[in-house]
């Protein structure tokens, strides 16, 4: 077990259009974290959707298909 993982899991999947050449794409993310004390749920979605988009500008504007986050520990 990786002792440097953060307390929380999350996973999110994306879904960019396509066009009249070529399909759309579904991307998927995941990762973990450690929220500071006070962050709500969307606060998190805000936090990841933007690390995501900076990593991944094409995936700015994507629709968001599913997004979940939890408890890292079992």
């Amino acid at each position: 077990m990786d002792q440097a993982q953060g307390s929380h899991f999350f996973f999110m999947s994306l879904y960019t259009p396509g066009d009249v050449h070529a399909p759309g794409s579904v991307w998927r993310r995941s990762g973990h974290f450690t929220p500071p004390p006070g962050m709500t749920r969307h606060d998190a979605y805000e936090m990841l959707m933007g690390e995501i988009t900076e990593d991944t500008p094409a995936l700015a504007g994507a629709t968001v298909l599913a997004f979940d986050v939890q408890p890292n520990q079992l």
